[in-house]
């Protein structure tokens, strides 16, 4: 026998109506969830493809052409005499020293111009793929955590903070690990006095995430490689301070991140060098 009346059971809270939509259980919620999956798949294809077409199209030799037509360059202009103060510079068609094109006035391509406009926006959409195929929003259609992105050894490579569903046990065994050396080596940096805090939470953070996953891909090491890692959230302060040990833990590679607005900062050498 129930321990409730009937007319309890009856009741209903004002905010429940009795039209409220409710999710569709057994085989029809199978179908919702297929559906949303296609989608998700469809969303990143796409984004995969735009993306392959932009690498191809930031082959040097496509920017080098690009770059001599927007600075009108030709190829049969005479060239100052040797042994001129000027030799070898480019001088005007009538033979006199004019308008030259000297290497430091060549047009510069980097993230924030050219590779920017090019690159940002498949990845910026293969991110919100991966977020969408991963659930990485929370109800008010807010990102949880930071995504990072990088192209290693013809793969995508992302990267999640250690609370998103996408992190693995595996992530956190390699970022317990750094973080136990950068501990020993580098205590001048790191918090030796708690480590579960600040600057130490870095190593649990998407942009050492990427970087470990892609070493993970490659041995372990990142050694010889340059890397550009697009973030679609703002570098932390943590992040500032330990990333560039993470960097020559792995192999003292040249990483570039790239963050939302399209600012770059590389490190090497166990620095920021901008």
């Amino acid at each position: 026998m129930s321990r409730f009346p009937d007319h309890f059971r009856a009741f209903r809270p004002s905010w429940q109506s009795p039209t409220e939509t409710v999710r569709p259980q057994g085989p029809e919620a199978d179908v919702s969830d297929e559906i949303a999956q296609a989608r998700a798949q469809r969303l990143l294809s796409g984004a995969q493809a735009a993306l392959r077409h932009a690498l191809a199209f930031r082959d040097m030799d496509a920017l080098h052409r690009i770059a001599l037509q927007r600075s009108h360059f030709n190829p049969n202009q005479p060239r100052v005499p040797a042994g001129n103060p000027d030799g070898g510079q480019w001088t005007s068609e009538g033979g006199g020293v004019g308008t030259r094109l000297a290497a430091a006035d060549k047009p510069h391509f980097g993230p924030g111009t050219l590779f920017f406009m090019l690159i940002a926006e498949p990845v910026r959409r293969l991110i919100e793929a991966y977020r969408s195929e991963n659930g990485l929003w929370d109800l008010f259609g807010r990102k949880l955590g930071t995504v990072t992105w990088t192209r290693f050894n013809g793969k995508d490579v992302f990267g999640s903070n250690s609370y998103s569903p996408t992190y693995t046990s595996v992530d956190y065994a390699a970022a317990v690990r750094m973080r136990s050396v950068l501990l020993q080596k580098y205590p001048e940096i790191m918090n030796t006095n708690s480590i579960g805090r600040m600057p130490n939470d870095a190593v649990f953070h998407a942009e050492t995430t990427v970087l470990l996953r892609a070493a993970g891909e490659n041995g372990g090491t990142l050694a010889g490689r340059t890397l550009e890692v697009f973030a679609d959230r703002q570098m932390c302060n943590s992040c500032e301070s330990v990333l560039p040990k993470v960097g020559l833990e792995l192999g003292n590679p040249t990483v570039i991140f790239v963050d939302p607005k399209g600012s770059t900062r590389t490190m090497r050498n166990g620095s920021w060098a901008d």
